[in-house]
């Protein structure tokens, strides 16, 4: 996507949120990121292009009043929601990707030192891969997730390495499988100094930035030999829907305790409580993971698409 286009989806959103939002110059700047002057720039930019007429003449117009209803309706701090019905699965991949990576990008651009907790799964990549380069060496990255599948082979949705190359901040991974093989496995694991100094740092991260899994015969933990298929049929029959941090979640958000979750490495979910979890994920076949991370009340932001947002809102009717 070229910088112009990106820039009129900006200036798309700058002109919902005012001339239908109702949203002040100072408010919209702080939504998206930029200053009250660069808000008057997006402003006359949609205006130039002919966006402001009766209604906001973009796919982003109808977008934004999606996101209007999750937010309002589920408690968020915001929600991102991208147009996904005009295009193919891979462009609007991409756009989630893009609209992530800003939001992550204004993280990483502060100067402050920042610990990030990143989850796993292809948006969380595809999130960093959209990113710029930037030195930013104080900041810490720290993987929330094992990157260690059962059969040794490292996870290739893991984000941190990338995002700490990409800024030459501080990288700090789980060595471990998201499920270890045995209870006792499981133990002597977190038993270990290099674990708990891992764990630590997650628990100080500020924000984490997670992907959001089905739990169907397609799951990805499934696919990619996470979870054997007698587990996969066991959290089936208790109701999972979706997961969050390899942790499986029923309808409601609720999370399912069995066999399997006693042996989860990731860090508990209410652990995690005090952070700003904000979910990645889009398509009509997640609408009901997300939705059940929302019910939960797991997540305080939500980058999703339409096709997801118009599936869950009409499940939540």
């Amino acid at each position: 996507m070229d910088k112009f286009r990106l820039r009129l989806d900006k200036a798309a959103r700058a002109a919902w949120m005012s001339f239908v939002g109702g949203r002040t110059q100072d408010e919209i700047a702080q939504q998206l990121g930029v200053s009250r002057p660069g808000v008057q720039r997006l402003l006359a930019l949609a205006r130039e292009e002919g966006l402001v007429k009766v209604r906001i003449d973009h796919p982003v117009a109808t977008c934004m009043v999606l996101a209007d209803e999750i937010t309002s309706r589920f408690g968020l701090t915001f929600c991102d929601v991208v147009p996904a019905e005009l295009a193919t699965p891979d462009e609007a991949a991409h756009y989630l990707a893009i609209a992530a990576s800003q939001r992550l990008m204004r993280l990483v651009e502060q100067t402050e030192p920042l610990t990030l907790a990143l989850g796993s799964g292809r948006s969380v990549r595809a999130t960093v891969e959209a990113m710029s380069h930037i030195e930013r060496p104080q900041h810490r990255f720290v993987s929330l997730v094992g990157n260690i599948a059962r059969d040794g082979s490292a996870n290739r949705y893991d984000g941190v390495m990338m995002l700490a190359d990409k800024t030459g901040g501080g990288r700090f991974l789980l060595p471990a499988p998201i499920v270890a093989t045995s209870l006792e496995e499981k133990q002597a694991m977190a038993r270990q100094s290099l674990f708990n100094a891992i764990a630590e740092v997650s628990r100080q991260a500020q924000t984490a930035y997670i992907g959001i899994g089905k739990i169907d015969r397609e799951a990805t933990l499934f696919q990619d030999h996470f979870l054997a298929q007698d587990e996969l049929e066991e959290l089936l029959a208790q109701g999972a829907v979706g997961e969050l941090l390899g942790w499986p979640l029923d309808a409601e958000g609720r999370l399912i305790e069995c066999a399997l979750t006693a042996r989860i490495t990731s860090l508990p979910l209410p652990l995690l409580a005090g952070q700003d979890l904000v979910g990645l994920a889009g398509g009509y076949d997640k609408a009901p993971a997300i939705l059940a991370a929302l019910r939960g009340g797991w997540l305080k932001g939500l980058v999703t698409d339409d096709v997801a947002a118009r599936a869950l809102l009409a499940a939540d009717g």
